[in-house]
């Protein structure tokens, strides 16, 4: 990129801001925990206040640090992803705070309804006619524990964060196809027939559900089968397919958060190259799947 190095020269001027409020931060913080132990030793409350005052200051350090990270993270997501991305798509455009909607995901019935959701890094285009959609998700569960005397104490936990992907064709479907790593157990299932394929290999990965047999069979082919473990292999953690009407989703629950450079990571081609992965995801699943072939283009 032609920008790469102004970039790089930016990341070193705030990587070096960052070290100094840190380095600040840390100071105060052994500070006040010094003050702190001399009160805990000798009861005297001429130690108490300079300790926290200490603690306090260390506090605005370590936002004065973070405020520099986060100032990067703002640089990468402005001057650097939505080049790449121009690079490879076309109309594409890239919100940083939007997020593929909650309502989009539940309609699908492929994971159950969060309490909480949050998402990330949504990213629209085109690619070899086929339009997609994708961001980061997050989707927390209300769960409720109780301790030894009785006191519920309420936590929201994580069971699904990745991506989603939603890809659009030409052809609409009637029917419905639901593919699941694992046993499925999440995905509603309601009116659908269960589908065995001829592979031990995929059977065993995956849960096929579809509103007909020959509906499942008509994707899941011996080729179709190989590409689905191709892409599974691509990415970590689980991964889901939900096909109806003109669209496709793939969600990958994999934990990761995307798109996403460290102040402290050089910018070079190396870097970039790493950094490509997250992008060269979404052509992948088109090419894997053929979406741009004649079987999801309109049977005129």
């Amino acid at each position: 990129m032609d920008n790469l190095e102004k970039l790089e020269q930016r990341r070193q001027e705030l990587l070096k801001e960052y070290a100094k409020e840190q380095k600040k931060a840390i100071l105060f913080l052994v500070g006040g925990l010094l003050f702190g132990l001399a009160y805990l030793i000798g009861q005297e409350i001429i130690f108490l206040l300079p300790g926290i005052i200490f603690v306090i200051i260390a506090i605005v350090f370590f936002g004065k640090a973070a405020s520099h990270a986060q100032k990067f993270r703002t640089i990468i997501k402005q001057d650097l992803i939505i080049e790449l991305l121009k690079d490879t798509f076309e109309d594409v455009r890239y919100e940083p705070s939007n997020f593929i909607s909650i309502q989009t995901i539940n309609n699908t019935g492929m994971v159950k309804r969060p309490d909480r959701y949050h998402g990330e890094d949504y990213i629209a285009g085109t690619y070899k006619g086929v339009k997609f959609q994708v961001s980061d998700v997050d989707l927390k569960e209300r769960v409720e524990t109780r301790d030894s005397k009785g006191n519920v104490h309420v936590s929201y936990q994580t069971y699904f964060k990745g991506r989603w992907y939603i890809y659009q064709f030409e052809r609409h479907f009637d029917d419905m196809l639901k593919i699941v790593e694992g046993r499925g157990w999440q995905a509603s299932t309601r009116s659908l027939v269960k589908v065995e394929t001829e592979s031990m290999e995929f059977n065993k990965k995956f849960a096929v559900f579809a509103s007909n047999q020959e509906f499942g069979f008509y994707h899941i082919t011996s080729s179709m089968i190989e590409k689905f473990l191709t892409l599974e292999k691509l990415h970590r953690g689980s991964i889901l397919y939900y096909l109806a009407g003109n669209e496709l989703h793939v969600g990958v629950n994999d934990r990761r958060d995307y798109m996403e450079l460290s102040l402290k990571t050089p910018l070079n081609q190396e870097a970039l190259k790493d950094f490509m992965v997250d992008i060269d995801l979404i052509p992948a699943i088109i090419n894997e799947l053929r979406l741009d072939t004649q079987k999801f283009k309109n049977q005129g």
